[in-house]
């Protein structure tokens, strides 16, 4: 072993560096760090679609969703006096009465991110299901003679054909264009809420969004989203009905610097790294004194390699010349 250049300093840290090499990874340079792409953030909705479409508990909060509703429309009705604005409910399409799901999987293992293009696609198809209840719940509020309203950010120029045809093939009713009321130069709902408004008498708004609701989070930052829904909490089971939809919304993005940032203009890696930096995170004790014991590990071994390339300069060696040495 030719450690002829070394200080007593140095061959301790070598000394040092080949124990932690031996106990753990050789001493060789570890490889490149993979790319991060957009199939393995695709990867991280598996969760998500896996327990919207196979797991009692969210057909739990669909039915209950329902019920909850419905419960509000007959009482509406009941109470609903002659001359008054005829009764209506305003509701998103997606994810509130339309299970998307099957397209969400459909970028597991893929490389490809939501498009505009697959997305018209999806809707052309026509292969949304039905929710847990919602054919159910709108058939009802039908046979009540409430009028019923698709508020949905689904284009009225390239989606409508498809999405009329898959919804009444689940038997929706008051499928047409009065009350399918389709996005044309905004996707804020207020404007379209407001039309309604003037000619009805809205009992309950549903959707799987906070933006599906009358509540003007529109663009917000997620600290003022979080407190608009804060301020109107006593609304969630009345007026307005929360359907699940862990797997995308208006709140992914308002993680990013709290809506500040352009989340969409990130790569893949980057946005990884703005959800994980929006979690509240614990760590067990002893799996913080395992993560500072490897910290230790890796500076060891990086100083290691600093005192190698010093002493290889100095000395007129070639690059990796002493680890070559050590190990042969």
């Amino acid at each position: 072993m030719k450690m002829v250049w070394l200080t007593r300093k140095k061959q301790m840290l070598v000394a040092a560096a080949l124990c932690v090499s031996f106990v753990g990874a050789p001493m060789a340079q570890a490889p490149a760090e993979a790319a991060f792409t957009q199939q393995d953030l695709n990867d991280e909705l598996m969760m998500a679609v896996g327990w919207m479409q196979n797991s009692a508990e969210y057909r739990e909060l669909c039915y209950q969703a329902y019920n909850v509703a419905l419960w509000q429309v007959k009482q509406a009705v009941a109470q609903h006096k002659q001359g008054a604005k005829p009764l209506a409910i305003v509701l998103d399409a997606d994810e509130t009465v339309l299970d998307n799901s099957a397209f969400e999987a459909g970028l597991i293992d893929t490389d490809s991110a939501y498009s505009t293009k697959t997305w018209n696609e999806w809707c052309a198809a026509g292969e949304a299901l039905a929710m847990p209840g919602a054919t159910d719940f709108l058939q009802a509020v039908d046979k009540l003679g409430v009028q019923i309203f698709y508020v949905t950010n689904r284009s009225m120029d390239t989606q409508y054909e498809g999405s009329a045809r898959n919804m009444k093939q689940l038997g929706f009713p008051q499928i047409d264009k009065e009350h399918m009321v389709f996005k044309t130069t905004t996707s804020d709902k207020q404007p379209r809420y407001d039309a309604i408004e003037a000619k009805y008498d809205v009992v309950v708004y549903l959707g799987d969004n906070a933006g599906d609701l009358p509540l003007g989070t529109y663009h917000k930052k997620q600290t003022m989203r979080n407190a608009i829904i804060d301020a109107n909490k006593d609304k969630f089971g009345m007026k307005y009905i929360a359907l699940p939809n862990p797997s995308y919304g208006d709140w992914e993005p308002a993680q990013y610097n709290d809506g500040d940032g352009n989340y969409w203009a990130l790569s893949p890696k980057q946005k990884r790294e703005a959800r994980k930096k929006a979690l509240r995170t614990w760590v067990a004790p002893t799996e913080k004194k395992r993560m500072k014991a490897e910290a230790t590990e890796h500076s060891l071994v990086d100083q290691v390699k600093a005192e190698e390339a010093a002493i290889e300069k100095a000395h007129g060696l070639p690059a990796g010349a002493i680890a070559n040495d050590i190990h042969n």
